[in-house]
């Protein structure tokens, strides 16, 4: 006989019930504590930049390895870096399972455990090996965690640590503010009209098939069709919440999205590396995985191979459709889905009158951390356009690519105030953002090829969000939310036993199958068809 009580704690990170009331909630919930560590770090972040310091120089990440020689070399040049993260995570996440009501005793050997394993996983997704089958670190994270989950049994105490919920929505968070909103706009209607489209499409014909044609529970239908939909597990699990679907939906779905997700990584990287560039554009290429891949971190693994031989479109263009495009649905998927399930699937005991939707019933029920993700979005699209008044664009014109001399370049008489060429420093500034007339009118005196070269570069150094913003506040922020990632996906593979799919026998295979079969055919028309002509010029 199936043992129930190991599903109820399947996804231990998961809250079967809200603890405490009212404002109670900020400080005893995981949906709450995970907007106020990702706006936390967002704020230093900030912050450090405005007092003339960084914290990118402890928000790492392992580079490449080559050999044990690489590690050794990396540790001791990161060693500082690695720990301060730990200590940073470690110290808010042990105070707020303590105010949660959880047992450090227990939380805290499992986090180091967990802690290290990621940093075992990071060095061994660096590896040409990996590299070569395109294994990013969240999916290795993943493989190993099902691996060991399904050949031995985790220790009770070990699931304590197991937060899977927690590390994702605090990575959401962090996702938000490295999407400013000057992004998502610059994304275009195309992208969002196409992701939107394969994004409904999908959620009903996989909410359809799981109800209609296989039998299961409402609930479970509309988890399984949000980790197709939208962004594969975190989708499931912030749906899952939204619903209050029972821990097994979320964990079968989970289970579901990962095997599909594997599947898709091969096939999408041996197909599209036969067809592009001669047949699909680079750009196509991306739009394609974009709508077709159902998990981030197994797209990117497509999109990076693919890179790798065809330059950054194909990488744009699924950010486009897969994080920009298809993720945002998530916020309004839990809203929209959460209204449904109060007033159509919850039902109460007989002689009880169904719950009735109101405001307050629905901000129990939003998913807090799409608040966060928001905020964090918000925050850094301000801050970025605060450029200081005093900041100059600086160029070294005497790189290693070239050598340009100035000694006989004339400064327009217009740019006189602006444009400053040290010779003695072998570098030159410019005040102010340098636009394309300006960078026109500055290389139209140039008197050789390389002078233009040297311009050009100083025009990208005075964009003060790309080449300081970025560097300083969201490059770290990515590295701590590819952190979070990595600890969720470990959680989730740890978390996760394929034998528990069995339960509901094939059935959530086959409704998330028949997705599937839908969505892909969808997203090549969508790609290479219909709105071909914008993806190429990506």
């Amino acid at each position: 006989m199936f043992d129930s009580s190991r599903l109820k704690t399947v996804l231990s990170g998961k809250e079967q019930h809200m603890k405490g009331s009212g404002w109670e909630k900020l400080w005893k919930t995981e949906d709450w504590w995970s907007v106020w560590l990702g706006l936390g770090i967002v704020i230093v972040a900030i912050v450090a930049l405005w007092v003339g310091t960084s914290i990118k120089g402890w928000a790492v990440l392992p580079s490449k390895i080559t050999g044990f020689a690489a590690i050794m070399a990396d540790l001791a040049k990161n060693a500082g870096g690695y720990l301060t993260i730990f200590i940073v995570l470690g110290v808010v996440f042990c105070i707020s399972m303590k105010l949660m009501g959880h047992d450090l005793k227990k939380f805290i050997p499992g986090f180091i455990i967990l802690f290290v394993g990621a940093l075992v996983i990071f060095y061994a997704a660096g590896t040409k090996f990996m590299k070569d089958y395109n294994i990013e670190a969240p999916l290795l994270a993943l493989l190993v965690g099902l691996i060991i989950s399904n050949i031995v049994k985790i220790p009770e105490w070990m699931k304590t640590s197991l937060r899977t919920e927690y590390y994702v929505k605090t990575g959401i968070v962090l996702l938000g503010a490295t999407l400013p909103f000057t992004i998502i706009v610059k994304a275009g209607p195309i992208a969002l009209l196409q992701a939107s489209i394969v994004s409904v499409v999908t959620w009903l014909t996989i909410y359809y098939a799981a109800t209609r044609i296989f039998k299961l529970e409402p609930q479970f239908g509309a988890v399984l069709g949000a980790g197709g939909a939208i962004c594969g597990v975190s989708a499931s699990i912030a749906v899952g919440g939204a619903v209050k679907a029972k821990n097994e939906h979320v964990s079968i779905s989970i289970a579901v999205v990962t095997v599909w997700a594997i599947i898709m990584i091969f096939c999408l990287t041996l197909a599209l590396k036969q067809l592009v560039p001669d047949t699909v554009a680079p750009g196509v290429a991306g739009a394609i995985v974009g709508t077709s891949e159902f998990a981030d971190a197994a797209g990117f693994a497509v999109v990076a191979e693919l890179g790798t031989r065809f330059g950054d479109a194909p990488i744009q263009a699924f950010t486009l459709m897969k994080v920009i495009g298809r993720d945002i649905w998530i916020g309004i998927w839990c809203l929209i889905l959460a209204i449904v399930a109060v007033t159509f699937w919850e039902k109460g005991e007989e002689g009880e009158k169904k719950t009735a939707v109101g405001p307050r019933i629905i901000w129990d029920r939003f998913p807090k951390f799409v608040i966060g993700y928001l905020a964090g979005s918000i925050s850094v699209s301000i801050v970025g356009t605060m450029v200081p008044a005093n900041y100059a664009g600086k160029a070294n014109w005497e790189d290693k690519k070239y050598k340009a001399d100035f000694s006989q370049y004339q400064v327009p008489p217009q740019f006189a105030d602006r444009l400053t060429i040290d010779s003695a420093g072998k570098t030159m500034s410019f005040k102010g953002a340098m636009t394309d007339e300006d960078l026109k009118a500055l290389t139209s005196v140039a008197t050789n090829p390389d002078q233009a070269k040297a311009l050009k570069q100083l025009s990208a150094q005075t964009n003060w969000f790309d080449s300081v913003f970025s560097k300083a506040v969201i490059g770290p922020i990515k590295n701590l939310r590819t952190w979070c990632f990595v600890l969720c996906f470990l959680c989730i593979g740890l978390s996760t036993r394929f034998a528990e799919m069995l339960i509901f026998g094939m059935r959530p295979f086959w409704a998330f199958s028949v997705g599937v079969l839908v969505n892909i055919p969808l997203g090549i028309l969508l790609s290479t068809v219909v709105f071909v002509d914008y993806w190429r010029k990506i």
